[in-house]
């Protein structure tokens, strides 16, 4: 749509995908409600020579995901970047953020109600998470109220009451 943080145009075929050929006993471990599974593929799961119309591979770099801004906070769904019927991926760029002058800049407790919230900490200080570092994933499970730590907001309004905040 319009209003999207990225076009269609932006999404594109991979090039030079690496083929992996190789046969043998390839485990792949997958989770399931909190136990570990493991598989046993006879050949590398990333053959694609075999492809049967099945897999639809494309690419889309972060670099042309175009953040969504306001005056006051923007709530998870205009960072969205990817949706599955079970989960939506956020994209959490850096942007300029929350800037009215008495605007509190950081999310406010919130709860998807049909989906999972999957983020993943690329770069940054995440202003609302406290010890969330460069290439952590967060899950916020659907229905659960989450926000900010205690605490995180307190130490963003200290820092703007000299400057910003008007009684």
């Amino acid at each position: 749509m319009e209003h999207a943080p990225f076009f269609e145009r932006d999404i594109r075929v991979p090039q030079d995908l690496e083929t992996f050929d190789q046969l043998g006993d390839f485990e792949v471990k997958i989770k399931k409600q909190g136990l570990i599974y493991p598989y046993i593929y006879g050949s590398h799961p990333f053959d694609f020579i075999g492809w049967d119309g099945y897999h639809f591979p494309w690419a889309f770099s972060i670099h042309d995901f175009m953040p969504i801004t306001g005056k006051l906070h923007q709530p998870p769904p205009v960072h969205q970047t990817f949706e599955t019927d079970t989960f939506v991926l956020c994209s959490f760029c850096p942007r300029l953020y929350d800037y009215h002058p008495k605007a509190v800049p950081a999310p406010y407790n919130h709860s998807n109600v049909d989906s999972d919230e999957v983020l993943y900490y690329v770069d940054g200080d995440f202003m609302s998470r406290k010890s969330v570092e460069r290439g952590q994933i967060t899950l916020h499970p659907g229905g659960i109220p989450h926000g900010p730590h205690p605490g995180t907001v307190e130490k963003v309004l200290d820092k703007l009451k000299p400057r910003n905040w008007r009684s």
